[in-house]
C-alpha cells in the first residue's frame, strides 16, 4: 500500500497526496534511457499490449519508436508511470547495506554516509505502467473541456486492479484538478476485461464504430465510453457515502 504523507494540518489530504492513490504512486516519465527502455518493454515490446490497445500491425519495434512518446508529450495534459511504492522490506534491505558497507569502509562521518547513499540511492517507487490524459489536438477545440484517457500495465502487473485504480485517480486529477467537463476512452470489442473494468469505473458507453477493428482473422466494433463531470462527482458522493456509512460515529470501522 502507498504510505501517506504526512504534513500540516493546514493542508488537505488530497492536496499531499495529489500523486497517490490507495496502493500506487504516480511520477513524471525522463527522457533518459532507463524510462526509454521502460515504455518500450510496456508498448512496443509487448504483442498483448499491441493488440489490446492499439491499431498499429502487430510488428515487433525497435527501441528508437519510443521517440514517437516524447514528441508530443507537452500537448498532453498528464502522462506518467504508474509506480509500487517501495516495500518495508525493500527499505529495510537498503539501510541495512548502507549500514554493512559504511562499518566494512569504516565510515562514521555524516557526509561519507551520505556520499554512499548516493552511491546506492534508496529505493524508488518501481514502473508498473502509464496513464495519459489526452485533449483534442489543437488548440482551437480546448475550450469543449474534453479528453481521453489511455492506460497501459505491463504484463507482469496485470490482473491485480492497478489500471482501474489508475483511470480512478487520473478522473479525480481530470475533473477535480483540471476542471474537464467529459472524458471518454474506447476499447476493442474484443477486450472484454478492459470494457468490464471501464462499466465497472461508472463509464457510460455512448456508441460504437462497427467492425472498425482486424483482430485474429475477425471483425470487431470499437466500443466509446465516457463520463460527464455531474456523473464523477454523483459518483464520488456516492461513495463517500458509502465509506461513510462502514464506519460509526466515533470514525472507526463497524464490526
Amino acid at each position: 500500500m502507498a504510505t501517506t504523507t504526512t504534513a500540516p494540518t493546514y493542508y488537505s489530504q488530497t492536496l499531499i497526496n495529489a500523486w497517490r492513490s490507495p496502493r500506487l504512486v504516480y511520477r513524471a516519465i525522463e527522457d533518459n534511457p532507463v524510462d526509454r527502455h521502460t515504455l518500450w518493454t510496456f508498448f512496443d515490446n509487448d504483442p498483448t499490449a499491441i493488440a489490446m490497445a492499439s491499431l498499429r500491425p502487430l510488428n515487433p519495434q525497435p527501441m528508437a519508436f519510443v521517440q514517437r512518446l516524447y514528441e508530443h508529450a507537452h500537448a498532453l495534459h498528464i502522462r506518467v508511470f504508474i509506480c509500487l511504492p517501495p516495500s518495508d522490506s525493500d527499505i529495510t534491505q537498503w539501510e541495512g547495506l548502507i549500514q554493512e558497507k559504511a562499518e566494512k569502509a569504516g565510515l562514521t562521518a555524516t557526509l561519507d554516509v551520505e556520499k554512499l547513499k548516493a552511491e546506492f540511492p534508496r529505493p524508488g517507487p518501481k514502473p508498473i505502467g502509464v496513464v495519459t490524459l489526452m485533449p483534442p489536438m489543437g488548440d482551437e477545440e480546448r475550450h469543449h473541456r474534453n479528453a481521453m484517457v489511455g492506460v497501459g500495465i505491463g504484463a507482469e502487473w496485470r490482473g491485480k486492479g492497478y489500471g482501474g485504480e489508475a483511470v480512478d485517480w487520473v478522473l479525480d486529477y481530470g475533473f477535480g484538478r483540471l476542471g474537464l467537463h467529459r472524458i471518454w476512452l474506447a476499447a476493442f470489442e474484443y477486450n472484454e476485461r478492459a470494457c468490464r473494468l471501464y462499466r465497472k469505473l461508472g463509464f457510460v458507453e455512448e456508441g460504437r464504430e462497427r467492425e472498425a477493428v482486424l483482430y485474429e482473422r475477425k471483425w470487431w466494433d470499437m466500443l466509446r465510453f465516457s463520463m460527464l463531470e455531474g456523473e464523477w462527482e454523483a459518483l464520488r458522493a456516492h461513495q463517500q457515502k458509502e465509506t461513510k456509512g462502514e464506519k460509526g460515529e466515533d470514525g472507526k470501522m463497524e464490526e
